[in-house]
């Protein structure tokens, strides 16, 4: 063959290609997936065949999707071994798809169906072995294998498997527990079962667990107990404690001779002569986690009005407590602040923000200077940070709205426009580039398709790669086009902000709903995206520990109460789990408490606290600005709420063009 015809070979496949690219050939073959998936979903098992092997000759990059909804179509119709042949082929073939999990689930499950003769049985068991190797938290798996071992007669090896799922917190536990005797289950196992419980914040279930420990260890009269027994009463105390019975949980750890735990809990119980009594023995444990219970107890000495009091424990503290010294020196300067005395606080506060840097110590810093009539300069008024304290010094010394500086306009971000990071001017030039552009162009086929249940699938595989900064930001992005905001911004998050992806950080999520119910409620919609985003990270399947529900994190008697105000009527819980009914009922409930306390931040507090505890700290304390009042909240995680819901709210306002200072000036208080 010439030079001259190869030549011009060349140049005809290059003119197709300028003219028919790649990604538009996809789309064109893209068609053939699309009406395959389509007709397997209606049942029409003959076409979806027909189409899908077209997709998976002319569609290569998607083959995996095309094999395996083709196994769907002939396991339907019976045809179990071309089914588990195309499962193979994925496995064989692609072997980084996001499908091999479930791929290599279907393929056991049809096996088990034919299992018919020994060599069968044994190749299902190979499989199972294989994958609980590869995937050892799929309890599914597990338990079908340990089933396998008793059907084969393996008991022991089978009641090993079963332990192990029934010591874990999941829906399978129950039929673990079927498999086993009662003779089985050890305290030792008890145990594990309440360590796990505790660690999902199951403290009511815990506390059953370990009764029953200790009743197992009475019953077993051969058993050592001592150690043991030490254990389940350290587990169960926990479990107690944190169920609020502080008085109960005080008693358990005397006898375990536990004194920083005994301490905290009858702290928290009120029983303050006990404490007081029992504390020097506490401090000659040496123990540095008594610094925390120290500060505590000047805390209250201070809201109590006992000012000297509190500030001898504070100064004790430091000189026991070296490592401690920075939170013992910030309640100390807090103390002589609140107690007007703004000389001593200034020169706290200046110390600690000199020695660690944090914002909040410049913010009370500046507040001294102002209240001793010695006013900072406009650059050092400003605290230099984006950030609570940030914004409310923004607030304060900025008369108009130009304050909040927009950010850019609400877009996706395309695979071509993602911001490079320092010294990564463009993708690796290997393997790894190939595999990226490969990724970003199955994601965009499946976009387009409008297959976006697979399209995330997608994403959420690529997050699973480590990816780099560029890479997680094109994956926040498309998240977010496809409405998983709480993927989006949790991804989002592990990276620096940038303010070219601002509005990855603070989307507008369930926007359509969000303005609906702020128009019912007369509410600010940037308000209520912010109570969202820190509640929930926006995802609507949100549960607490304590039993609040979906994207505002309502508890069930809250919505039970106001769901009338919004013409709603509540049938069970679930109905909470739905972003509309979530979101106007969460957003009356909020619009209730501004109502009520007449500021943005406590109606915040009161949000997380709930209504009383907050009326009884402004009872208790004495605030001349709001600011105060937030930084002395006693909980501290009502404290950081609020100043995390401040911080978002702040941040959302500046994608608005409508923000008015003035008026958040008012809704916020007197700084």
């Amino acid at each position: 063959m010439s030079d001259l015809f190869l030549n011009i070979i060349r140049k005809s496949i290059a003119a197709i290609l300028i003219l028919f690219p790649i990604s538009s050939l996809a789309e064109d073959f893209s068609s053939y997936l699309l009406n395959g998936k389509n007709s397997l979903n209606k049942n029409d098992y003959e076409n979806a065949i027909s189409q899908l092997s077209t997709a998976y000759e002319k569609l290569p990059i998607l083959g995996d999707y095309a094999l395996f909804w083709r196994a769907k179509a002939y396991e339907d119709m019976g045809n179990i071994d071309k089914a588990i042949t195309d499962l193979r082929m994925i496995k064989e073939r692609f072997k980084d798809s996001p499908l091999i999990k479930n791929v290599r689930i279907k393929e056991i499950e049809l096996i088990q169906k034919n299992s018919e003769d020994r060599n069968q049985k044994s190749e299902v068991r190979k499989l199972l072995e294989e994958f609980i190797k590869d995937y050892p938290s799929e309890l599914s798996i597990k338990y079908a294998y340990a089933s396998l071992l008793k059907e084969n007669g393996e008991i022991e090896k089978a009641k090993k498997i079963f332990k192990e799922i029934y010591v874990l917190v999941s829906p399978l536990s129950k039929n673990a527990l079927h498999e086993l005797s009662n003779s089985d289950i050890t305290a030792e196992d008890l145990i594990k079962k309440g360590e796990n419980l505790n660690r999902a914040w199951m403290f009511n279930e815990t506390e059953k667990y370990m009764r029953q420990a200790l009743q197992k260890i009475i019953e077993d009269k051969n058993q050592e107990t001592s150690s043991i027994r030490n254990q389940i009463l350290e587990k169960l105390a926990y479990s107690i404690f944190r169920q609020k019975r502080y008085k109960e949980a005080a008693e358990i750890y005397k006898e375990l001779n536990n004194r920083y735990w005994r301490a905290r809990s009858v702290f928290r119980a009120g029983d303050m002569e006990t404490f007081e009594s029992e504390l020097q023995e506490l401090i000659k444990t040496r123990d540095k986690r008594v610094a925390s219970i120290l500060i505590a107890y000047g805390s209250k000495q201070r809201r109590d009005g006992n000012t000297e009091k509190a500030l001898e424990i504070f100064n004790n503290t430091l000189a026991r407590y070296p490592s401690a010294k920075e939170d013992a020196l910030w309640a100390k300067g807090w103390t002589y602040y609140l107690s007007g005395d703004y000389k001593n606080a200034l020169e706290i506060f200046s110390q600690l923000h000199q020695t660690y840097g944090d914002s909040k110590y410049l913010y009370w810093k500046n507040k001294c200077l102002a209240y001793m009539g010695n006013e900072p300069s406009v650059m050092n008024y400003t605290v230099p940070h984006r950030d609570y304290y940030g914004f409310l010094s923004m607030l304060k010394n900025s008369p108009d709205k130009n304050v909040i500086t927009r950010s850019n306009s609400d877009k996706v971000i395309h695979k071509d426009e993602i911001p490079r990071s320092a010294g990564n001017d463009r993708l690796d030039q290997s393997a790894s580039a190939h595999y990226i552009s490969h990724a970003y162009e199955r994601v965009d086929i499946l976009i387009r398709l409008g297959l976006n249940n697979e399209a995330i699938l997608e994403l959420k595989h690529m997050a699973k790669k480590n990816p780099d900064h560029n890479r997680l930001i094109y994956i926040s992005s498309q998240l977010k086009k496809l409405g998983i905001y709480n993927i989006s911004v949790n991804l989002i998050t592990k990276i620096q902000y940038n303010e070219k992806i601002h509005d990855l950080f603070y989307p507008m999520a369930f926007q359509q709903d969000v303005e609906e119910a702020a128009r019912k409620n007369n509410i600010d919609p940037l308000l209520i995206m912010s109570i969202m985003r820190e509640e929930s990270r926006f995802n609507i399947n949100a549960l607490s520990i304590a039993g609040a529900v979906g994207l505002m994190q309502l508890m069930p008697s809250t919505a039970n109460k106001y769901d009338r105000h919004v013409k709603i009527t509540l049938k069970n819980t679930n109905q909470l789990y739905e972003p509309k009914t979530n979101i106007l009922i969460g957003s009356y409930y909020l619009k209730h408490l501004i109502k009520n306390f007449k500021s943005l931040p406590l109606a915040i507090a009161a949000y997380n606290a709930g209504e009383e505890i907050v009326r009884e700290w402004l009872k208790k304390g004495s605030y001349n600005t709001v600011d105060e009042f937030i930084e002395d909240i006693p909980y501290d995680e009502t404290r950081n709420y609020v100043k995390r819901v401040l911080t978002t709210y702040f941040e959302y306002m500046r994608t608005s063009r409508d923000v008015d200072i003035a008026l958040t000036k008012k809704y916020i208080g007197d700084l």
